[in-house]
């Protein structure tokens, strides 16, 4: 069987549809599995064994219009796929596929053009986000976990960065601050960011990490600390993935990287959440997490849901600012303890 799973939003929702992407595995162990998303995107599943090919989108770029558009079509004709699963909820990843002759197109009954989807599934706004992908193929079962691969060269380059700057296992924590986003309004203010590291490296025994691209160096954050190791613009996505297995600690706002870091066992993920508001469904898809927002306190998030859904409304992009350097700080520190 070939199955195409087409996805091209963030890369926070092509990290949230990696159980996905195993269940499929799981299910039809003899398929070939190709993954239709954005190039941006490509680095962070480009090692996933599961996956056959991962096809590229370029819709803002060189794909931009009709010609981008009948340009994938043909090449997902050629392909003949037979089924074709469709996390994304716009018209035209499921023209796409219903266009490219796909006999089962499966879908969320709330995407713009649901009435082309051969199985409409309801999009269950009260489940996190993981667990809707996962009802594309009514999967019930235990927790599937978030996975990303970084290669062995990608960790001996992050290790060789944190021995130079004097990183001591035995002795030292690492705490990555991840303190962008690619939507403003979802970060917590950079001159609280500014406060929590420069408080944090004061103990000689933390080691902070701050993380971003390339555009988010230009956040206001310099430290000329030597337990402070500045990585925005300077590592891959597969190389922030090794990173996040070395760390103790991850704290970011409602983005990718909390997502990312949900992927590895040993660090704590904590989100700091404003506008997104984790009753959204987009909140870390592991136990060892926490979600501060609005100045309250979520912990263990999967098994602890709040029954209150938050509406939409006037105040939606407010609560951010008021989340206090005393709650982020204390909570990265209580859990530095543990």
């Amino acid at each position: 069987m070939k199955i195409l799973i087409i996805h091209t939003a963030f890369i926070g929702d092509i990290v949230l549809s990696t159980p996905l992407i195993q269940r499929l595995k799981d299910m039809y162990p003899d398929s070939v599995i190709d993954y239709l998303t954005l190039p941006a995107n490509k680095s962070i599943i480009d090692n996933n064994p599961n996956l056959n090919e991962i096809i590229l989108y370029d819709k803002k770029g060189k794909d931009k219009g009709i010609r981008g558009f009948f340009r994938i079509l043909k090449i997902l004709k050629e392909e003949k796929y037979d089924y074709a699963v469709i996390p994304h909820r716009f018209i035209r990843s499921i023209a796409l596929a219903k266009l490219a002759g796909i006999p089962k197109i499966v879908g969320f009954d709330v995407a713009s053009g649901a009435w082309m989807l051969d199985k409409k599934v309801h999009y269950d706004m009260k489940k996190h986000e993981v667990e809707r992908l996962l009802d594309l193929v009514d999967y019930e079962g235990e927790r599937i976990p978030i996975r990303i691969y970084p290669t062995d060269e990608n960790k001996m380059k992050i290790r060789n960065i944190l021995e130079k700057s004097g990183y001591e296992e035995a002795i030292q924590k690492i705490i990555v601050v991840a303190p962008g986003s690619q939507r403003p309004e979802k970060m917590w203010p950079i001159e609280k960011y500014r406060e929590v590291i420069q408080r944090l490296s004061e103990d000689s025994k933390n080691v902070i990490v701050i993380t971003g691209s390339k555009v988010e160096k230009e956040l206001p954050l310099k430290f000329s600390k030597r337990n402070v190791i500045d990585l925005r613009g300077e590592i891959n996505l597969l190389e922030f993935s090794a990173l996040l297995s070395y760390a103790d600690v991850v704290v970011g706002n409602d983005s990718s990287p909390i997502h990312i870091a949900s992927g590895f066992e040993k660090p704590f993920v904590i989100g700091i959440f404003g506008p997104g508001k984790r009753s959204l469904g987009f909140f870390p898809w592991k136990e060892k997490s926490n979600v501060i927002e609005d100045n309250e306190f979520y912990e263990n998030n999967i098994v602890k849901i709040p029954e209150h859904q938050y509406a939409y409304r006037k105040d939606y992009y407010k609560g951010i600012p008021e989340i206090s350097v005393e709650r982020v700080y204390g909570e990265i520190v209580k859990r530095l303890e543990k």
